[in-house]
């Protein structure tokens, strides 16, 4: 199988050459790397581009698409769309500002499932969303159906790309692409969403660009996207 491992990058450019190092030295190293770059600058395009060169250099098998940032972590799916249409079987993301093992591709993909949408940040909600972020559990059982994955770390069947509905989003999706997500695959027939043990992974803590504050700040947050999913049909506790 073919599997591809995405990254997006914005404002904290400087990240990627922590999480390349990284994926340098993995157990399994039959992946390739495909780099989704928001941010135009000419800094920026240059610093990436020099990390592409050095990381080449090493070995790894790496891509860089130079995208802007303008429908934000939706990208996400547009590089798996074109993913999936290239022939890969499995994508695979990653955040910019984690720690992983060595062992962690190897240990993601020996999880894997057809029709499957995998992660290790998985959670349950309460309340119906309510208070979104007050009123969410994590999972960590492999056995327990999450309510929702998150796309920080996370594995899927690249087929789920060619669906259509996945892209005629409700405006909001492009800033909550792991809620949108979760509930295509959930609504799907013969799709799901499941916990994915990843072993040991650490956030480094870089937020001060992360979109999720952007969007609490917002007239329209993930409190108001969850309550609009519902009355789409998404049954979840409340």
């Amino acid at each position: 199988m073919k599997v591809a491992i995405v990254l997006l990058t914005w404002q904290r450019v400087q990240n990627l050459k922590f999480i390349l190092k990284q994926l340098t030295q993995q157990t399994n190293e039959d992946f390739d790397v495909y780099i989704s770059n928001g941010n135009l600058s000419e800094d920026a395009i240059a610093t990436l581009e020099k990390y592409v060169k050095h990381f080449k250099n090493l070995g790894l098998k790496i891509r860089l698409s130079h995208d802007g940032n303008e429908i934000f972590s939706f990208r996400r799916f547009t590089v798996g769309r074109d993913l999936a249409h290239k022939g890969y079987d499995i994508v695979m993301y990653l955040d910019d500002d984690v720690t992983i093992s060595r062992s962690y591709v190897q240990k993601c993909l020996s999880q894997y499932e057809p029709q499957t949408y995998k992660s290790g940040y998985a959670w349950e909600f309460y309340n119906g969303g309510k208070s979104y972020y007050k009123n969410r559990t994590r999972i960590r059982d492999v056995n327990r159906k999450p309510h929702y994955c998150g796309t920080g770390f996370s594995m899927i069947d690249s087929s789920f790309f060619l669906k259509d509905k996945l892209f005629n989003y409700p405006p909001g999706a492009e800033k909550i692409e792991d809620l949108w997500l979760s509930f295509c695959v959930d609504q799907e027939p013969g799709w799901s969403l499941a916990y994915m043990d990843a072993g040991d992974v650490f956030l480094k803590g870089s937020d001060e660009y992360a979109l999720h504050k952007e969007i609490m700040n917002s007239s329209f947050d993930k409190t108001d996207f969850l309550k609009l999913l519902v009355k789409m049909g998404w049954e979840i506790p409340g």
